[in-house]
Formats: C-alpha cells, sequence, structure tokens
C-alpha cells in the first residue's frame, strides 16, 4: 500500500474509534457494575446465617457496590494485628466486647460504638469474655478478604 493509503486509513480508523468511544454508555466497568437496590435485612437472622469463613471470623456480604459493601461477622476468638492496603472500615459492634489496638489507640470496645479504621492503618481485635463478638463492618472500597496484610502470626 502507498504511504498515503495508509495514513488515511489510520486516521479513518482514529476518527472510526474516538466516534465508537464516545458513544459507548461510560467505561466498561459500568457495563458490570451491580447498581445497589433496595432491601430490609434483618440482622439478627442473617447474622445466625454466616456462610463465609476465614482463619479468624465468619462473614457475610450483605449487600455491596463498586464503591463499598458491608458485611456481618462473628469473631470467636482474636484477629491478629493486619491491616488492610485500600479499605478504610468502619466497624460497629453489634453484641459481645472486644479489646482492640487501631494504630496507636487501645481501647475496649461493646455493643453501639463504633470503630473507624483508615485504610493501611495497622489493627488487630480479640474478644474478650465468652460471647462471640457480632459486627457489622462497613467498607469503601469493598471488603476483600484477600487483600488483608498480616503483621503478625498467631
Amino acid at each position: 500500500m502507498k504511504r498515503k493509503t495508509m495514513r488515511n486509513l489510520f486516521i479513518l480508523l482514529f476518527v472510526i474509534g474516538a466516534v465508537v468511544g464516545y458513544l459507548l454508555p461510560g467505561d466498561f466497568k459500568d457495563l458490570t457494575r451491580k447498581p445497589l437496590r433496595a432491601d430490609i435485612f434483618d440482622v439478627p437472622k442473617k447474622m445466625a446465617q454466616l456462610d463465609l469463613e476465614t482463619d479468624y471470623f465468619k462473614y457475610s456480604v450483605l449487600a455491596g457496590t463498586e464503591t463499598g459493601s458491608v458485611e456481618l461477622i462473628r469473631l470467636d476468638e482474636k484477629i491478629p494485628l493486619h491491616m488492610h492496603p485500600k479499605e478504610n472500615h468502619f466497624v460497629f459492634v453489634y453484641k459481645g466486647r472486644a479489646k482492640g489496638t487501631v494504630g496507636d489507640v487501645n481501647a475496649e470496645v461493646g455493643p453501639g460504638q463504633l470503630v473507624a479504621i483508615p485504610a493501611g492503618v495497622p489493627h488487630s481485635f480479640e474478644r474478650v469474655g465468652d460471647a462471640p463478638v457480632e459486627i457489622i463492618l462497613f467498607s469503601t472500597p469493598p471488603f476483600t478478604p484477600g487483600d488483608t496484610v498480616f503483621l503478625e502470626k498467631e
């Protein structure tokens, strides 16, 4: 092919790509995103039906979108010092008591208290007493157990 013909072909393909790219709705992530749907959750019932498990706790994903999620977690013993590089967490203590460390803050928490944990801040929790600790975890972006970085071993 002649050089001028090749150049015109590339210009044409570029223009077609720009037009098609402009006409597509949003980006490709938008095509796979699950929208949040209106719902009412029975927390005590769902807390009794936790269906996922890590080495340290059982949990269920209550709701989630691309930008955040809500999980129910039952802690039977302790979660050693760890951090989440990308996730901000808000831990609402629903039942039970725990002592914990978040960065330089050490405290004992119980029902009705909320713990804020910024992304990248080391933290740990340990059950106090005989009853398991039940928490509602609000995460942004969504909680991903595989992204947890443990800083100490059990």
